[in-house]
């Protein structure tokens, strides 16, 4: 029997695109790299500690990247996002800032 693709368009780049089948994850409990290189971040879920909570992920290898994507809550819910398409990194996937926070976990390809 013959295999069966999924393909999304990609309308930034006016391509088709196949779909992922699963995501790479990652718990992280501090500030760091989550991955190197171009990848898409498909989820992030968070775990607060406590009020007044905020992390930024940053497109790039190495600290001190300007905050593309963040959150701050004035409570401790834990939240999650999906992006949909995945949100584009060229540089590589790092957790710029961790404040008030038990754990982020990152869902990407």
């Amino acid at each position: 029997m013959g295999a069966v693709n999924l393909w999304l368009w990609d309308d930034t780049n006016e391509v088709w695109v196949k779909a992922p089948a699963c995501v790479a994850t990652k718990r992280m409990t501090d500030v760091g790299q989550v991955v190197a290189g171009a990848h898409k971040l498909c989820w992030v879920a968070c775990n607060p500690s406590a009020g007044l909570s905020l992390w930024e992920i940053a497109d790039s290898a190495v600290p001190g990247g300007a905050a593309l994507l963040d959150c701050y809550s004035t409570a401790r819910e834990s939240k999650g996002f999906v992006f949909n398409p995945p949100c584009p990194f060229t540089d590589g996937i790092y957790l710029e800032t961790f404040t008030n926070m038990t754990s982020i976990t990152f869902g990407y390809v």
